[in-house]
């Protein structure tokens, strides 16, 4: 039982619980991840990297605004992220280049342009889901609620709500 007390023991048993404690944090705690594509443009950029507080959905429910990352329903092991356009209950509909929610324009000052893939919907947002949109409203610029492929996004699929741009590339060369 003496090497119990040895120096060596007690560095192992440390480097043992830093990676329990480790991964703990970043199954359920926060992670980090790295934006890869152009759909949430302007608002977040190829590169970017983000904190991702995966906790929060533990005891809230996603809300019309959050910015949320979620696996890809038709690619698992894929992540997307996308802003929440509407939760259960909602009557979502694009006509005209606009989003409408519940039969009123929403307000968009994150989007730099109309939607130009043209008109979408009505779609009535089923419980448990959400229906979610990238920023970029180019047209074929992000594979969101609109096409088939991902379509509202259940609850069990969310990975966590963006918090905090960490580190943007784009911006080195002002360093």
């Amino acid at each position: 039982m003496k090497w119990r007390n040895t120096r060596w023991f007690r560095w192992i048993r440390m480097m043992v619980m830093s990676v329990l404690v480790a991964l703990a944090v970043n199954q359920f705690g926060v992670a980090l991840s790295v934006v890869n594509g152009t759909s949430m443009q302007p608002t977040l950029e190829n590169g970017d990297r983000l904190l991702v507080n995966k906790f929060y959905f533990l005891f809230e429910k996603p809300k019309v605004g959050d910015v949320i990352t979620f696996e890809d329903p038709s690619q698992k092991g894929r992540y997307l992220v996308k802003r929440v356009i509407g939760t259960p209950g909602d009557r979502i509909e694009i006509k005209n280049g606009a989003v409408y929610r519940n039969g009123i324009r929403v307000n968009e000052p994150y989007a730099k342009c109309p939607v130009e893939d043209g008109n979408f919907g009505p779609v009535m947002v089923k419980p448990g889901t959400v229906f979610v949109m990238g920023d970029n409203r180019q047209r074929f610029a992000s594979r969101d609620s609109r096409y088939e492929s991902v379509g509202l996004v259940p609850y069990h699929l969310i990975n966590g709500k963006v918090e905090l741009i960490l580190y943007r590339p784009s911006l080195e060369a002002f360093l």
